[in-house]
C-alpha cells in the first residue's frame, strides 16, 4: 500500500517548484532555500507515511456490512426502485486515531450509491458505524463486493489507499414481495385436489346453493331438483357454487431477446414482475402454482405447489434467471472466462494466477475457487452446464460473486419455438385437469411457430386456458436523444409494431387471447387483466 499524493501535495510541489525557478531565475538564495525547505517537507510527510499501511495490517483494521431492516423491505431483501440502507462498521483495533477518506462502495454498475459518507474518523480502540444508501434498478441478485477507502497520513499530504474485500449478497425480489395483493377468482370447469378460494358455479350437487331456476335446453338430467320441481309444478334445475383450489402455470422467456437494454429497463425485468404478481395472487388465493422458464431449451422447471414457501421458491428462481452461467446460454469461452475470473481474484483476494506468456494458472485458481465455494451455502453451489470441470468451477464461481456473463444473443433459428413448446406439452400435453397458463414472452426471433402452433393445440384441446403476455420493447427503452437513435428507434418501432401484431393474429387464430404489456402498467393490474381475458375467451 504505497502513498498517493493529495490534492495539498501537489498543489505544495508546484508551489516548490515554481518558487525554486523564480529563486535560480532571480539569483536569489532565500526563494532556493524556500523551496528546498518544501521539497524536505513533503519527503518528511512521505516517510511518515509509508509505516501507515504496515501499522494498519498489524493492527487489522476490520469492516463489516448488513442489510438494514426496515421500511420498503422484504423478508430481509430490497425492491426495486426502492432506496435501502446498509448498515456497516470500521473496527479499529490501533491507539492512534485515523481520518478515513475517498469511502467508495465496490458495487455493480447498475447499482446507483445515493448516500455514502465522504470521510470517517476513526477513533482509536473503537467500532465506528456508519450507512449507505443504495439503489437497485431491477430484481435479481446483488452482490457488494467490498469498500475502498484512503486514511490520511501526518498533515495530510499523502493518503494510503486501503480495500476491505467483503462480499454481501443481497436479494432484490419482485416489487410484488412489498404488497398485499388481492386475489383474483379463476373459475375452472372441476374441482382439483382440495377446497380453495376460487368460487365455480356449475349445476348439480355441490356446497352452496346459488339459485333454483326453470329448466333450458343444455342442462344435464342430475342437475334436476325433484323436489322444488313437484312444489311448483314444472322442473327446476338447482345451481350451486363451490369453492375449489386450481393450478396456475407461469412460463417466462429469459431469452436474450427479454435481456436487451439497461437493467430496469428490459423485457426480462418487467416479465418477472408480472410473473411475481401472478404467483403472490395465486398463493392468496389459496391455488397451486408452478413456474418454467426457457430460453434456447427449459431452463428451470419448479413443480407447482402452494403456500408461502412455494411462493419464495418462485422469487428465487426468477432471482436466478437473472443470472444464467450455462455454457450453452452465455457467449464466452473457456480462456476469456479464466481471464475474467483471475482478474477479479487478484483485485478481491489478492492472489495473482496470472503466468506471463503462459497465460492463467487454471489448476491453481480452480482450487482456489474451490476453497471459496467450499464456504458458500448449498444453493450457491448449484451445478451449472459445461463442457468441463474447470469452466464448470469457474461459471459457478462466477454466479456465487455475482460476475455477471454475457447472455448469447440468438437462441437459434428454431430454439425458442421448441423450447415454448417443450414447456407447454409439460404443463398441458400430458394432464387432462384444466389448468390456467401463462405465457410471458415476447415471440422475437421465433421464425417457425409451427412447433408452438402443435403445442398450443394439444393444451387446448385438454381443455386448458392459456394467455400470453406480451411485452412492447418501445415502452421498455429508454428515449433516444441523438438524432440517429431517433430514427433508428423509429424503424424500430414499426418493425415491432408488425411482429406484435402478426403474433397476436396466429394465436387469436387459435382462440388464445394474447395481451400487449406497456411500460407504466402496474404488475398486479396486468397479470388480472391476463385473467379476465382467460376467463372471457373460456366463456
Amino acid at each position: 500500500m504505497l502513498p498517493i499524493p493529495t490534492r495539498a501535495a501537489l498543489a505544495a510541489f508546484a508551489a516548490c517548484v515554481l518558487t525554486l525557478a523564480l529563486g535560480i531565475t532571480l539569483t536569489s538564495a532565500a526563494a532556493v532555500s524556500v523551496a528546498g525547505a518544501g521539497f524536505v517537507g513533503l519527503a518528511l510527510a512521505l516517510a511518515a507515511t509509508m509505516p501507515l499501511g504496515r501499522r494498519l495490517r498489524r493492527e487489522r483494521l476490520e469492516f463489516a456490512w448488513w442489510l438494514e431492516h426496515g421500511t420498503g423491505r422484504a423478508a430481509g431483501a430490497a425492491i426495486p426502485g426502492a432506496p435501502f440502507e446498509v448498515r456497516c462498521y470500521v473496527r479499529h483495533r490501533g491507539a492512534m486515531n485515523l481520518d478515513a477518506t475517498g469511502l467508495e462502495p465496490i458495487v455493480p454498475s447498475a447499482v446507483k450509491v445515493e448516500r455514502c459518507p465522504t470521510a470517517i474518523r476513526l477513533a482509536a480502540r473503537t467500532r465506528t458505524e456508519f450507512r449507505l444508501t443504495l439503489l437497485a434498478p431491477a430484481a435479481g441478485r446483488l452482490v457488494l463486493h467490498g469498500l475502498a477507502l484512503r486514511l490520511r497520513g501526518p498533515l495530510g499530504f499523502f493518503e494510503t489507499p486501503l480495500y476491505f474485500p467483503n462480499p454481501l449478497v443481497i436479494k432484490v425480489l419482485p416489487r410484488a414481495a412489498a404488497g398485499r395483493p388481492r386475489a383474483t377468482a379463476m373459475r375452472q370447469p372441476a374441482s382439483t385436489a382440495r377446497a380453495g378460494r376460487a368460487v365455480v358455479r356449475h349445476r348439480g350437487g355441490g356446497t352452496e346453493l346459488h339459485e333454483l331456476r326453470e329448466l333450458v335446453p343444455g342442462d344435464p338430467f342430475k342437475a334436476i331438483a325433484w323436489k322444488a320441481s313437484a312444489r311448483r309444478g314444472r322442473l327446476m334445475v338447482k345451481e350451486v357454487e363451490e369453492e375449489i383450489q386450481q393450478t396456475r402455470w407461469i412460463l417466462l422467456d429469459v431469452s436474450g431477446t427479454m435481456r436487451a437494454g439497461p437493467p430496469g429497463r428490459r423485457k426480462l425485468d418487467y416479465a418477472i414482475e408480472v410473473a411475481a404478481a401472478a404467483a403472490t395472487e395465486a398463493e392468496a388465493a389459496g391455488d397451486r402454482v408452478g413456474l418454467i422458464t426457457f430460453d434456447a431449451r427449459v431452463v428451470t422447471h419448479l413443480a407447482a405447489h402452494e403456500g408461502k414457501s412455494q411462493r419464495l421458491r418462485i422469487y428465487d428462481a426468477l432471482l436466478g434467471a437473472t443470472e444464467i452461467v450455462d455454457e450453452d446460454l452465455t457467449d464466452i469461452d473457456e480462456q476469456a472466462l479464466a481471464e475474467l475470473v483471475a482478474r477479479y481474484v487478484r483485485q478481491q483476494d489478492g492472489v495473482d494466477f496470472y503466468r506471463g506468456h503462459d497465460g492463467v494458472d487454471g489448476p491453481g485458481l480452480v482450487d482456489h475457487v474451490r476453497r471459496a465455494l467450499g464456504e458458500m451455502r448449498p444453493s450457491e453451489r448449484a451445478a451449472v452446464r459445461a463442457s468441463s470441470p474447470m469452466s464448470q468451477w469457474l461459471r459457478r464461481f462466477c454466479r456465487a460473486r455475482g460476475l455477471p456473463l454475457p447472455h448469447r444473443a440468438d437462441a437459434g433459428d428454431h430454439g425458442k419455438s421448441l423450447a415454448l413448446a417443450d414447456a407447454l406439452q409439460r404443463v398441458g400435453g400430458r394432464s387432462r385437469s384444466p389448468t390456467s397458463i401463462l405465457v410471458c414472452s415476447d415471440f422475437d426471433g421465433v421464425l417457425d411457430p409451427s412447433p408452438i402452433v402443435a403445442a398450443l393445440r394439444l393444451v387446448r384441446a385438454h381443455r386448458h386456458r392459456v394467455t400470453v403476455l406480451l411485452p412492447d420493447a418501445m415502452s421498455q427503452a429508454p428515449p433516444a436523444t441523438e438524432p440517429l437513435a431517433q430514427t433508428l428507434a423509429r424503424v424500430y418501432a414499426r418493425s415491432e409494431e408488425r411482429r406484435l401484431r402478426e403474433t397476436r393474429e396466429l394465436l387469436g387464430r387459435l382462440g388464445i387471447p394474447a395481451l400487449v404489456a406497456r411500460r407504466g402498467e402496474s404488475p398486479h393490474l396486468v397479470a388480472a387483466r391476463a385473467c379476465r381475458a382467460a376467463l372471457r375467451r373460456a366463456a
